[in-house]
């Protein structure tokens, strides 16, 4: 009797402890394939990267100059806001040296280059965007679309981006900026994310950075602007008619105003504009 006892007490331990490390081994499983799914990117390919400013143009209100319309805003119109300076991806195609001296010509000085997005993707354009740029006389920064999730992912598109502008021979001097406006990022963590990749690119050298996105992000506190600093932060919203008479916020470090300025010597085309109110990208 007392062997069946010790038998049975023996076969009820047994499968209690086989059921605790089949529920541990689930519960390991569960959360590490969880943790791995959080933090595993899309690879950015040529024809799914965004621009700067994606988000703001499917939100944009119709303006009186509209892009379908086949016109947009001429560089030669004095009446809008200060062009100081233009943001390119290779969307914009090859710019040559000429091109930019002739933008120059209409008060632009300066050009942000997008280098990176992602931990995945570079501009095969910007060495040549950047090159001729900086031939021409225009102050050269850049900017990295950013799918930020947590710290380590962070982080690491940080050095992606710091490898390709250490690979461009791109000076210290360099204004880097976070372009973060994509909806499928970690908003929770917008801001928190924002200090940390700043903190990795000021930490390899690069002094100053920007924190781009969308009125919205600013004003509903996605991006926190108490946090970040009004001052490093570049705000995107398109007026229906941009006015010089009516700026907006001056007192953040830049603003962009429209994405359909064109030159009259190359209509085909478009580029973002945007006024420098700090001089941080034209001095």
């Amino acid at each position: 009797m007392m062997k069946k006892r010790r038998l049975l007490v023996f076969s009820v331990l047994f499968v209690f402890s086989v059921f605790s490390i089949f529920s541990t081994f689930s519960t390991f499983f569960v959360v590490h394939t969880y943790e791995k799914s959080e933090s595993t990117q899309t690879i950015i390919t040529e024809s799914k990267q965004h621009l700067l400013d994606n988000v703001v143009a499917k939100q944009r209100n119709n303006r009186v100059n509209l892009l379908d319309s086949g016109s947009g805003i001429s560089a030669s119109e004095n009446s809008r806001p200060p062009k100081d300076f233009i943001d390119v991806s290779s969307h914009n195609g090859y710019l040559s040296v000429e091109a930019y001296e002739t933008m120059k010509n209409y008060g632009i000085t300066g050009v942000v280059v997008k280098l990176t997005e992602g931990d995945s993707y570079r501009n095969p354009l910007a060495p040549e965007q950047v090159a001729n740029a900086i031939q021409a006389g225009l102050k050269v920064s850049v900017y990295h679309y950013a799918w930020f999730n947590y710290a380590e992912d962070t982080e690491k598109e940080a050095h992606y981006l710091l490898a390709y502008l250490k690979e461009l021979n791109l000076p210290y001097s360099t204004v880097v900026v976070n372009d973060s406006e994509n909806p499928q990022m970690n908003l929770a963590r917008a801001t928190e994310n924002a200090q940390v990749f700043s903190q990795a690119i000021q930490a390899a050298g690069f002094s100053q950075v920007v924190h781009y996105s969308n009125l919205s992000w600013f004003t509903n506190g996605t991006l926190d602007l108490d946090v970040l600093g009004k001052e490093n932060c570049w705000v995107a919203q398109w007026p229906q008619n941009p006015s010089e008479n009516e700026l907006l916020h001056t007192e953040k470090a830049a603003w962009q105003w429209a994405s359909d300025l064109y030159f009259p010597e190359f209509t085909e085309k478009q580029f973002d504009i945007n006024a420098d109110y700090l001089g941080i990208f034209t001095k």
